[in-house]
């Protein structure tokens, strides 16, 4: 895995040594691998604790993607094994009955990128576990993730008002941000998700892309540091 620099963020790649600025989260609601790597994700932070953090939710299904669950029952049905026996995480039920039955779900990355985007506002030092409390509402609940209602559940739980919730999930304003989220995430250039990155000033490194365990996130950190004499 490349550990130099991440491409295409649009930002001066100086040579200067910084000290670590923040590590960056890429993912997708609707990732199953992100879904299953929230967890080790959370451990990572645990180890590193006086970091900031950002999360940013990519829109990887939209436009021409968009569509039921069946169109992609097959190649999801695969990634749902891999996925549980890689990571330890379970899918629910009631996602899984659809998975292996009609397969209506429709599958949208805005509306839960939107939910995220209100509640990652409203919480924001909670954005990793956000991130993955928003993925079990459609992956371990089975619940329909365009709908506000499948998340006033987890709204409530963060303090915020159904009532808010509900007027922040149907307004232009949230929509466009959710879009201008797209775009961050578009400008770093990534092929997938999910990605994490470590910022020291104007230099991106790469942590890890794909399901990677909190152990070895922590040890190429770390190899960072020492590599490039860089601080925390």
């Amino acid at each position: 895995m490349n550990q130099k620099p991440v491409t295409g963020v649009g930002l001066d790649m100086e040579n200067g040594k910084n000290s670590l600025s923040e590590i960056i989260y890429l993912f997708d609601p609707l990732c199953g691998w992100c879904y299953g790597f929230g967890p080790q994700m959370q451990l990572f932070a645990a180890q590193f604790p006086n970091v900031s953090y950002t999360v940013l939710s990519g829109g990887m299904v939209t436009g021409e993607r968009v569509g039921p669950l069946a169109n992609m029952a097959s190649y999801i049905r695969e990634g749902v094994a891999r996925v549980e026996a890689l990571s330890g995480v379970k899918f629910g039920p009631d996602f899984l009955n659809d998975l292996h039955g009609e397969g209506k779900m429709q599958l949208d990355s805005t509306p839960p990128s939107k939910a995220f985007v209100i509640l990652k506002e409203h919480s924001p030092a909670s954005a990793i576990e956000l991130a993955h409390a928003i993925q079990s509402v459609y992956y371990s609940q089975g619940l329909d993730p365009n709908l506000a209602s499948s998340y006033h559940a987890l709204a409530l739980s963060y303090g915020l008002s159904i009532a808010d919730f509900d007027e922040k999930f149907e307004s232009m304003e949230y929509q466009l941000a959710t879009r201008d989220e797209f775009s961050q995430v578009a400008r770093f250039g990534v092929s997938g998700y999910p990605t994490v990155v470590a910022r020291f000033g104007n230099q991106y490194y790469m942590l890890g892309h794909g399901f990677t365990k909190a152990e070895q996130l922590g040890q190429t950190l770390q190899n960072i540091l020492q590599k490039e004499g860089l601080t925390l």
